[in-house]
């Protein structure tokens, strides 16, 4: 008996770790695409950036990490903290995969949890400091 719950607990985990992609690709659809387009191109003429090939900069400062959490569609949206760190894991290695740090370490429930409950009253301007000290480092982020 205790062989056949055992197995049923492997079999139900494997199942959620096949099924994350295809829940992130689905929350992205509900939650993000509106704004950001399916293909992740945003709306660059108002305001909504292009994440292809740029989200994975982000993750060379820890301010830019952070904005990623902290940008309002993240930090306000009804996803579980768990839910959107794997939102974000998965928007990370489908829009920008080659821009991804050798470093990076994948978006954890408790990592979102900490940086949901501290988001800065300006998200814009901390997105130019961002963005800045990006440059500054040499990384082409818009």
């Amino acid at each position: 008996m205790g062989r056949s719950i055992l197995s049923l607990l492997m079999l139900a985990l494997a199942n959620a770790a096949v099924a994350a992609p295809d829940r992130s690709r689905q929350n992205y659809i509900q939650f993000c695409a509106g704004c950001h387009q399916l293909d992740g191109s945003g709306s660059p003429g108002v305001g909504i950036p292009d994440m292809r090939a740029q989200l994975g900069y982000f993750l060379n400062s820890p301010g830019g990490r952070a904005f990623l959490v902290q940008v309002p569609g993240s930090a306000n949206s009804p996803l579980s903290n768990a839910e959107l760190a794997l939102l974000l894991n998965w928007m990370l290695t489908t829009f920008s995969p080659a821009q991804i740090p050798a470093s990076f370490v994948p978006y954890s429930e408790s990592e979102v949890r900490q940086l949901r409950a501290q988001v800065p009253a300006a998200v814009d301007e901390l997105r130019r400091q961002v963005t800045a000290d990006l440059q500054r480092q040499g990384f082409p982020v818009n």
